[in-house]
């Protein structure tokens, strides 16, 4: 099964009276965790499904100056509890009931990875960790089972510390895993270096830089980055600064997140050079700085998304509890997508090669119909599979199965090339899937 998803007009032939908007997440004001220990840039949360139960895995601070690594429980990810783990010895000296991990004064870990191709069951939670002694760094993999027991493995990726965020994603293309960073603590740009075994790294290389098109002096502070169907989601962290603020790197500005995607894990666009994940009125969690660091699909097929947000600006007001863990909710495939934006619009795919399966298109017309023709290579409507014979759909509909007069779906047509024809009135769609090939590959 492919997905077609429309964050470019790279799978289109044309199209007419059709354009693209960006997706926007819905806070969920009732997800929020706050916690007495965090702050504005040192959340950073993980959220992953073990089982039936939900946990969260967040960054705190005590005394203003010492790191730890916090748990949050929940049976819906939605309504957080903070579990008392005193019981346990996993930490010593602990510093709060649901601490559990900290290392010496001074550590930095953002955010943590849960690798769902692992085989070793212990080392399936894993975060880049970096200890600081004065003025030696220590780097490591912070390896975990169930975010409560950890086992540090220090390594030596050469090039120097950088800064947090460290993040991490595996590309199944290159078969490797990505450590997502910065060239330097104060070289706030997004690079890249690769590993298959976190012993190993390959040398440092920038991926995304700050171009005309930015608002002025706007810096890149981090990119989570997930796998989503074929395809890999940046979510992109900008720090708006301060013109007026002169020394050796820039501290304050609020902080949101852009869109950015990529085909094969390697090269990364960018998509409109508006908020994604916008931060919230003033006043409110994320009102100030916005992080958003965890990614996944729930049971109800809505793409979640986690982030830390702060009341105040980036490094403002460190000493006051500031930070939440947030949630916000997209439909499913909502990243982008394509509408008319009056009356009628209607786009053809590229070439595909259909194979077995039935498409599937994610559309919503709820005052509106939807159409679907296959024409050939030259766009010639296949006979029965016209606008004229295809039923018009009216509804939501995740997995929408066109059909044509009588009763036939895609999967009677023979193994060949065709284009695929949506008409929208009053309509949007998100994407089209099917067992099928383009006709380059």
């Amino acid at each position: 099964m492919r997905t077609m998803l429309f964050f470019d007009d790279w799978c289109l032939e044309s199209y007419r009276n059709v354009v693209r908007r960006l997706g926007r997440p819905q806070w969920v004001p009732e997800a929020t965790l706050t916690d007495g220990l965090t702050c504005g840039i040192y959340n950073f949360p993980l959220v992953f499904r073990d089982g039936a139960a939900w946990k969260g895995l967040y960054q705190g601070i005590v005394e203003n100056e010492k790191p730890v690594l916090l748990l949050a429980e929940s049976d819906d990810g939605i309504h957080w509890r903070k579990p008392d783990l005193s019981h346990l010895p996993t930490v010593n000296p602990r510093r709060a009931p649901n601490e559990v991990f900290h290392r010496g004064n001074d550590y930095d870990r953002a955010p943590a990875y849960f690798d769902p191709r692992e085989k070793d069951p212990q080392r399936r939670i894993k975060a880049i960790t970096v200890f600081r002694d004065g003025k030696t760094f220590t780097e490591g993999l912070g390896v975990s089972a169930d975010g409560i027991h950890w086992e540090f493995e220090p390594f030596d990726r050469g090039g120097g510390h950088t800064d947090s965020p460290y993040c991490i994603f595996y590309n199944r293309k290159a078969r490797k895993y990505v450590v997502v960073t910065r060239p330097g603590p104060t070289n706030r740009r997004i690079a890249f270096t690769e590993t298959a075994d976190f012993r190993s790294f390959s040398e440092l290389r920038v991926v995304l830089h700050p171009d005309p098109l930015d608002e002025p002096l706007v810096q890149f502070y981090g990119m989570p980055v997930f796998e989503y169907e074929d395809m890999y989601v940046g979510l992109l962290w900008l720090l708006h600064c301060d013109p007026g603020e002169i020394g050796f790197v820039k501290r304050l500005g609020v902080i949101d997140a852009q869109l950015a995607y990529s085909y094969d894990g390697t090269a990364f666009n960018r998509t409109f050079r508006e908020p994604f994940v916008t931060r919230n009125p003033r006043g409110e969690h994320g009102g100030g700085c916005v992080y958003p660091s965890s990614m996944l699909v729930d049971d109800e097929h809505r793409i979640r998304i986690y982030s830390g947000g702060s009341y105040g600006e980036h490094y403002l007001d460190l000493d006051k509890e500031d930070a939440a863990l947030m949630l916000h909710t997209l439909r499913l495939d909502g990243f982008m997508y394509l509408e008319c934006p009056n009356h009628i619009g209607t786009l053809m795919t590229r070439c595909i090669r259909l194979r077995s399966s039935e498409l599937r298109l994610n559309v919503r017309a709820p005052f509106g119909t939807v159409r679907v023709q296959l024409s050939d290579e030259k766009g010639i409507p296949l006979p029965g599979f016209s606008y004229a014979e295809c039923v018009p759909f009216r509804g939501d509909e995740l997995w929408h199965v066109p059909r044509w007069i009588p009763k036939q779906t895609s999967a009677a047509l023979p193994q060949e090339r065709a284009r695929v024809e949506v008409e929208l009135t009053n309509a949007e769609i998100y994407a089209i899937r099917g067992d099928f090939v383009f006709h380059w590959q």
